[in-house]
This record gives structure tokens, sequence and C-alpha cells, in this order.
């Protein structure tokens, strides 16, 4: 009786290729960039607006994160609970970081429109807005840079627009 052995080598399978990074397209670089500005507008309303009374405005604060912002127009609360906005916010090297951007914003925005516990609709528009930074977190962060035109349409639930022309929406 023959007995035959068979000899098989065992080698572990090497891999040599990494897991793919997540990358952030033109398109995510924007909601970034859009969510960031956002962010540094309501940080600035929270901190120099919310509570005091309502009318004409004109000052000048320093950003999130250092620059500086000055506020002119007019808000408005009424008796249904809407506040109404009409501002211009001129931006000098105006910092803002969150967990997935960090922007330095420079030039002339406008923010007008109206919002509410249950309702939002806000429109940030300027011909030459011009930002600077980084978005993303984690395993994947961009740099960004742009000088362009700008329109963020802020709603309760959403957020569209364009940024250099290029749509986006969130």
């Amino acid at each position: 009786m023959l007995i035959s052995f068979a000899l098989y080598s065992c080698k572990e399978d090497e891999n040599t290729t990494s897991p793919p990074v997540p990358v952030c397209d033109q398109a995510c670089q924007d909601e970034h960039t859009a969510y960031g500005y956002i962010q540094v507008f309501w940080y600035i309303w929270n901190q120099n607006i919310a509570g005091q009374p309502v009318g004409t405005k004109d000052f000048t604060v320093p950003g999130p994160q250092g620059g500086s912002v000055h506020v002119t127009g007019t808000t408005d609360y009424a008796s249904n609970g809407v506040n109404t906005l009409h501002l211009v916010l001129q931006m000098i090297g105006c910092k803002g970081m969150g967990e997935k951007y960090n922007l330095t914003f420079n030039g002339t925005i406008t923010a007008d429109g109206t919002f509410s516990l249950i309702h939002k609709a806000i429109t940030y528009a300027s011909p030459v807005f011009g930002y600077t930074g980084t978005v993303g977190k984690d395993d994947w962060v961009t740099d960004v840079d742009g000088n362009c035109g700008v329109i963020i349409n802020e709603a309760f639930t959403s957020v569209s627009g364009t940024i250099c022309s290029r749509e986006f929406a969130y």
C-alpha cells in the first residue's frame, strides 16, 4: 500500500494596493466651500445681530478665526416670528474653520431673505468673491482657491447655487 503526500506551498497573498482614497470632486469642493461660508455667516449673525434691536446695521467685527467683516444693511422681525435681512458683508481676510473646512474669505457679498423657526430662504450673492483654504476631513483634504461669482441659496432643508458658474446642491 502506497501512501502519497502532496506538499503544497502555502503563501499569504500580499496585497500591495492600498484602499482607494476618498476623492472630493469639484462639486464636493463647492458644496463644502458654500457650507463654510454659511457657517461663518451664521456665526457673525449669532454673535453680533441676534438678540439686538432690528433696524439699520453698520459695524465691523472680527471673523471667527481672524480677519474682519464690515456689516451694513437692515434687519427686521415680524410679530409672526419671521426675521428679514438685507445685509452687505465686506470680508477682509475673514477666516472660518469647522469640521470640513478651513477657509479665508475676501470680498463683498449680500445676504437677503427671511427665516423663522420653520422656514428659511436666504440668498448670498456676489459678482466677485474670493475664497482660499482647504475643505475635507480625515482621509481627504483638498485645497480650494477662487475669486469669482457666487450665488448660494439656503433653504430650510437644502442649499444650492453656483460658484464660479459651477452648479452645486446638497
